[in-house]
């Protein structure tokens, strides 16, 4: 009996393993080319929202590990604008959907290992204290009350070190400019930020 548990113990420890070595082979094969695991200091190389900065945004908006997992998957295979969760569409753009070359199930194991190993704390120590700075101010630089589409790439830009004339698109302003105005008042912004901090 004693041998039977241990046979099965070492079996288990074994599958963990190949496990989490599958996740970091998977993600290695069909993730780390865009989404970078590491600190970069120079964000203009850059081709897509680094792991860290994915899984703050994700993890913000779902708090349920398995919330998270089944919108990072549903995301991986049929990405669309309603969906997004970080505002670097506007300089990347819309990811390509990975439904040819990543299963649901491959989605899923990277999506789990993802969520377990990101955002490194260091990263989430950063991400939270330059948000605590920002105000509706910092963005309003012209001071008329509203934040227009050009404000807020240039706050981005600036916070990010880099390239204003890099963004694409201004597709995540349109999202958070709930009544479509064409600008954000200090309402929209307050909405915004609760939403990311989780007020």
């Amino acid at each position: 009996m004693l041998l039977k548990s241990k046979l099965f113990l070492t079996l288990l420890l074994l599958f963990s393993t190949l496990n989490a070595n599958d996740a970091k082979s998977l993600y290695k094969s069909k993730c780390l080319m865009c989404h970078s695991t590491q600190t970069i200091k120079d964000k203009s190389t850059l081709i897509a929202p680094p792991a860290d900065e994915i899984m703050v945004h994700v993890k913000e908006a779902y708090s349920n590990k398995e919330d998270a997992i089944n919108f990072m998957v549903d995301y991986i295979l049929k990405p669309e604008l309603s969906k997004t969760l970080c505002a670097s569409v506007d300089k990347f753009g819309l990811m390509p959907s990975m439904a040819s070359t990543v299963t649901k199930e491959q989605a899923r194991v990277i999506s789990d290992m993802m969520y377990e190993k990101f955002p490194r704390k260091a990263y989430q120590e950063k991400n939270k204290k330059s948000r605590a700075n920002v105000n509706f101010s910092s963005l309003d630089k012209n001071g008329d009350g509203a934040v227009s589409s050009k404000e807020f790439q240039n706050f981005r830009a600036k916070r990010n070190n880099i390239d204003p004339n890099s963004f694409k698109a201004d597709l995540y302003f349109k999202k958070v400019d709930l009544n479509g105005d064409g600008k954000m008042d200090k309402e929209e912004f307050l909405q915004m930020k609760n939403e990311k901090t989780g007020n």
